[in-house]
């Protein structure tokens, strides 16, 4: 659905650009050739577009903005990989398979820098929050790996996604809305949607790792999700129906923030990009296996 977006376009050129434009070494400008042509779903960067458009502004005031949340978030799956001993994402070979170890883990350096220089023109104010989120990322990431070493329950899960997902996507609405306009209440409101849309959007990769629906995504690494805490006290079964009633009730949560803004077509793409990362995923994944599918039915 989005990969017909206007918006999805415009980020796709400007990645594309950004890298032909990069003055650096050839290795380098052959890895990030590899990692940002392997694709993806450009949710955040297009958040960040929608957010700016819907407070007022245009989309080349938040460009900038939007490539440098697509590259931290580029450097975070690099890094993840080479955690996680991932092996495919996206049918796409990891960056350390394809070439090497040292140079996943380098590039995920540069792409980090390079998405701090984007942010500075906007001013001292969001480069802060930026490496602030920054480093929620990455002690979200630190929670994640050592989920399976030591105690994890409920509440470590939730902050751990909180922190390792859902900051930048409540980031990328927030400071959109920050750059082109003074109302500190819609930038609140889009960091609820932003927030709880990462959040939802987590528990959905996780009951779809948990469920092994994934084809195009192999790694070594299994983290402790919520659905496998809930199994261990709950059963199989009941664990994907309350994993399934929370991913429902933060994505209306997400929703409902956008009630603050008048209806017109970036509101309506913003409500769509919740209905794409949530139900539309789960469907399009769990389609393939009938035994799941009725529980997904049952559900509503």
């Amino acid at each position: 659905m989005i990969e017909t977006w206007k918006e999805y376009a415009i980020v796709n050129d400007a990645l594309e650009k950004l890298v032909e434009k990069s003055n650096t070494i050839a290795k380098v400008k052959k890895a990030l050739k590899h990692i940002i042509k392997a694709g993806g779903k450009r949710t955040r960067p297009i958040i960040v577009l929608l957010s700016g458009k819907l407070c007022g502004g245009q989309y080349e005031d938040v460009l900038n903005m939007a490539l440098a949340v697509e590259l931290i978030h580029t450097a975070s799956l690099a890094h993840d990989d080479v955690i996680d001993k991932g092996v495919v994402r996206r049918n796409v070979k990891a960056l350390h398979i394809e070439y090497d170890l040292s140079l996943a883990i380098l590039v995920g350096d540069w792409l980090i820098s390079k998405s701090v220089e984007l942010t500075s023109k906007y001013g001292e104010e969001v480069i802060k929050e930026f490496a602030d989120v920054g480093m929620l990322m990455s002690e979200g990431e630190v929670l994640d790996v050592y989920s399976v070493k030591e105690k994890f329950d409920e509440e470590d899960y939730f902050k751990c996604i909180a922190s390792k997902t859902a900051s930048l996507f409540a980031y990328s609405a927030k400071n959109a809305c920050k750059i082109v306009s003074e109302d500190k209440k819609a930038a609140k409101k889009l960091y609820e949607y932003g927030l709880n849309l990462g959040i939802a959007y987590q528990l959905v990769d996780d009951l779809l790792e948990y469920l092994e629906m994934y084809e195009d995504k192999k790694s070594e690494f299994e983290s402790k999700t919520l659905p496998i805490i809930y199994e261990e006290k709950i059963g199989f079964e009941r664990a994907v129906i309350k994993t399934l009633e929370l991913i429902k009730s933060y994505a209306k949560k997400s929703v409902d923030a956008l009630n603050y803004f008048k209806n017109n077509e970036y509101k309506l793409k913003l409500l769509k990009m919740v209905e794409f990362m949530t139900s539309d995923l789960l469907k399009g994944y769990v389609s393939r296996n009938k035994e799941i599918l009725k529980l997904l039915e049952r559900y509503g």
